[in-house]
């Protein structure tokens, strides 16, 4: 009986690891955001049965999401999107991975600026960073000149006119911010880190908040995992050394950065850190409790 035991067990192991390999040599098709979200699966890039599309904004991640025959295997979307999607039955796709917590930070040249009487540029009203921003400080307590403009770029370009005091940005535009304004002459420097005090306010588990999240189509969620297991283990030990030389191998257009040197220099502010979904539940319901939305269990991969 034991004989028979231990040759069932070995003919279970070996059709594991054959099904392994058979989802390994899989053609698997990624569709992301530039700038952080790119930045997360660098581990996947010259891997020869992945193909990558990088895009600037959310417009073409939402219609993809939305779509019935999308070919992408796994789309990486801002959470409370693909959530929203999923909680309306509208996309065919569920949340899998967390794969940043956050990169918002507030520039100044000191705390001093933030007070009343001076100005604040920030971007994203209505979305994101705005309801993050209400969700962390209680900006009627500081200054009471806040002015939205339409991207993070144009926060930057105030903030190196001498336009605003202070001003909402997101790595790694904060670190480029930085070192142009240091160029200039002006001093800025990170005086508030939105992630901190996020997780202070909020009492989460986990530092920072579930911005960036990786969702897999329903019918692709056996074929990816053997990807998605490998590219989160890379990140895991990813020598932050050499992040330069992974964007300019892969490069900065692509992946939607200044330059190597900035996104290596700015990779700890980014918050880039891949976990399972299901593993911190509590952390994404207090963040889309925000968008007024609640997942059930079958929102999420097994």
């Amino acid at each position: 009986m034991r004989i028979l035991k231990g040759i069932w067990i070995a003919i279970l192991s070996i059709s594991l690891i054959a099904c392994t390999k058979e989802n390994e040599n899989q053609k698997v098709s990624i569709l992301v955001p530039q700038g952080a979200p790119a930045l997360a699966l660098l581990g996947l890039y010259d891997h020869e049965n992945v193909t990558i599309d990088t895009v600037s904004g959310s417009d073409a991640i939402q219609a993809e999401l939305s779509k019935k025959d999308t070919n992408y295997d796994i789309i990486v979307a801002p959470i409370n999107m693909g959530a929203m999607l999923i909680q309306k039955n509208q996309t065919q796709f569920l949340l899998d991975r967390v794969v940043t917590w956050g990169n918002l930070y507030i520039v100044a040249s000191s705390e001093d600026a933030l007070t009343k009487g001076n100005t604040f540029a920030a971007f994203g009203e209505n979305a994101v960073p705005q309801k993050v921003l209400n969700s962390s400080i209680d900006m009627s307590e500081l200054s009471n000149n806040i002015t939205y403009y339409p991207s993070a770029n144009e926060v930057s370009a105030a903030l190196l006119a001498k336009k605003a005091d202070a001003g909402l940005l997101a790595e790694p535009a904060v670190t480029a911010t930085i070192a142009k304004a240091k160029k200039q002459g002006i001093s800025l420097s990170v005086v508030k880190d939105l992630q901190q005090e996020y997780q202070t306010k909020q009492s989460s588990t986990n530092y920072g908040y579930p911005q960036a999240a990786l969702f897999v189509k329903k019918d692709s969620v056996e074929k990816v995992q053997s990807y998605l297991e490998d590219t989160q283990e890379f990140m895991s030990t990813l020598d932050v050394k050499k992040v330069s030389d992974y964007v300019s191998k892969i490069g900065e257009k692509t992946l939607g950065v200044p330059s190597g040197e900035i996104a290596q220099a700015s990779w700890k502010r980014q918050n880039i850190h891949i976990v399972k979904a299901s593993e911190v539940k509590d952390d994404i319901a207090v963040f889309l409790k925000t968008f007024h939305i609640d997942l059930s269990s079958e929102a999420y991969t097994k």
